[in-house]
């Protein structure tokens, strides 16, 4: 598989506290890698510099060969056209509609007829049954969950290369949650899409990711398949050395 996503030697403080210290990482082309971490381990963050939307203090983040640090507008530009992000909390814009919401992508990057972004609207709205009765409220109105499922339609609403995925079974019930889990496996497959995902504890990531990266005070000290890696953190828990 060649490298869609590659980071290099990355430094990165907030608030004059040091998260992460010469990181290395690479995301391959049609790869679902679930990064593990617990609360605080920088996680977030880490998806964030990754996706160009925080910069590192040192080192470099590529994306299909493009450095985020000094790329043109332009080619900044084609590279977000290419990428999909869920945020922990869905991040929906507060005083926009869900239905604006998940075609906002469709109407800023694309020239798309209205009817056509309806159409496109509606497809993936359904994939997560995002209740269309709905449409016209804004986040605030709905749960958790069906903010969520609205940020996952939205998230694909471009057909993206790249899929950043944060926490993205918080606030879904079982149900929801197997549906989404099915539908990114199915999405990854079809178009050859890379995910990186993050998360504490998502029990499907050990059976849709192809690596897994346990995040520890900020460094991933342990990767690998995720077979051997479920192996792995299961005899360190039973050790008592993983908490």
């Amino acid at each position: 598989m060649d490298i869609v996503l590659e980071a290099r030697d990355l430094d990165f403080s907030l608030d004059g506290k040091q998260i992460f210290q010469n990181l290395n990482f690479s995301l391959r082309r049609g790869e679902i890698y679930v990064v593990l971490g617990a609360s605080g381990s920088g996680k977030s963050v880490l998806l964030k510099l990754f996706s160009g939307l925080l910069s590192p203090v040192r080192g470099n983040v590529e994306i299909e060969g493009i450095n985020l640090a000094t790329a043109s507008r332009e080619a900044l530009q084609a590279i977000r056209f290419k990428m999909g992000f869920v945020f922990q909390d869905a991040a929906l814009i507060s005083n926009m509609s869900i239905y604006d919401n998940v075609a906002l992508p469709l109407r800023y990057h694309t020239g798309l007829k209205e009817s056509e972004v309806k159409a496109r609207v509606a497809e993936k709205m359904a994939l997560f049954e995002v209740d269309r009765q709905y449409d016209r409220s804004i986040p605030a109105q709905l749960s958790l969950g069906m903010r969520k499922r609205a940020a996952l339609a939205r998230a694909l609403i471009l057909e993206p290369e790249i899929l950043f995925l944060d926490e993205p079974a918080s606030g879904l019930g079982a149900e929801a949650d197997r549906l989404a889990c099915g539908v990114l496996k199915k999405y990854r497959e079809q178009a050859r899409a890379s995910l990186l995902v993050a998360t504490s504890e998502w029990l499907p990531a050990f059976t849709i990711a192809h690596r897994i990266g346990l995040l520890e005070s900020g460094r991933i000290v342990a990767e690998g398949p995720a077979r051997e890696m479920q192996d792995s953190l299961n005899k360190m828990k039973q050790s008592g050395s993983l908490t």
